[in-house]
């Protein structure tokens, strides 16, 4: 048994350290490399790379984590938060693609109300009490080990997201696609099955991750290192998907733009386009010039 957790405990070691280099390396592509004239660019690298942190915050233990690590996860959960309204923003951004430049957007709010409130219970509780707020990941059947924020935040984490995804659905099912009706592609096209692919593969992972680890985190039930390994290694396995998909649009994006731009040659109508033939002519020619005569 021991063996077994300590194949987990290394197999989920060294899958945070490949998602994270794998993530943060999408992110910095999309966002210094691939680049869209509105900016979309900038939000799409955000997004990997707050995966990336993901997957990075399952390197830290408490023999080598800097600080006490239940204080590093709270300090960590306002920035989950920014996830879901990049989401929306970049959806929306590329649907209706406004001119005006990418700032501080009041989707953030919440998500910097949550890290002051963070911040000053830290500091209540350090100046107060001596001590620090405490999440454990011994679960027990009731919630009384754990701190106000470690048993709120997760929970309107989860509420957030929900509440995102809904809209973001509810948006792009607004979206008048061409195809059915004109039976061609069309950029916007490509660029909304894009959208509709990136949405549901971090709601699939989003479901995933609330089955495996938030929801029996208010149950009470023991988290195992194979419930965080296993939504590590979906959500590796979506960013592979999603940037193999992602190349095959920008491919194909490329090659219709090229298409619609190229120059259109008249090419001389064929004989057997003509509605007439060549002794036809002739004929109605003759007649012509007898007429001029």
């Amino acid at each position: 048994m021991n063996e077994f957790s300590d194949f987990v405990a290394q197999g989920y070691w060294w899958l945070s350290l490949l998602g994270g280099l794998h993530c943060l390396g999408l992110g910095l592509y999309v966002r210094y490399i691939y680049h869209e004239k509105n900016g979309n660019h900038k939000i799409l690298g955000s997004i990997f790379s707050l995966m990336a942190l993901y997957f990075f915050t399952g390197l830290l233990t408490k023999e080598n984590a800097p600080a006490p690590i239940h204080l590093i996860y709270l300090l960590i959960i306002p920035v989950y938060f920014l996830l879901m309204p990049l989401l929306y923003l970049y959806c929306y951004r590329s649907l209706h693609n406004p001119k005006k430049n990418i700032g501080f957007s009041p989707h953030f709010y919440p998500a910097f109300v949550v890290a002051l409130t963070v911040i000053v219970t830290i500091i209540y509780r350090s100046a107060l009490q001596a001590g620090l707020p405490e999440i454990s990941l011994n679960i027990t059947p009731n919630l009384s080990h754990l701190s106000v924020l470690g048993a709120i935040l997760p929970a309107m984490l989860f509420i957030q997201a929900a509440l995102y995804f809904f809209y973001i659905l509810k948006m792009l099912s607004r979206y008048p696609g061409r195809t059915s009706r004109l039976h061609q592609e069309s950029l916007k096209d490509i660029k909304f099955r894009w959208l509709l692919v990136l949405t549901l593969a971090l709601m699939s992972n989003w479901i995933i991750r609330a089955a495996l680890v938030i929801l029996p985190f208010y149950f009470g039930e023991p988290l195992t290192g194979v419930n965080h390994a296993a939504t590590k290694l979906v959500l590796l396995l979506t960013v592979y998907v999603l940037a193999l998909y992602g190349l095959k649009q920008i491919t194909y994006a490329a090659f219709l733009r090229g298409r619609l731009t190229r120059p259109t040659e008249k090419s001389p109508m064929k004989a057997s386009q003509q509605l007439l033939n060549s002794e036809e002519l002739a004929y109605l020619q003759k007649l012509m010039q007898d007429e001029k005569k």
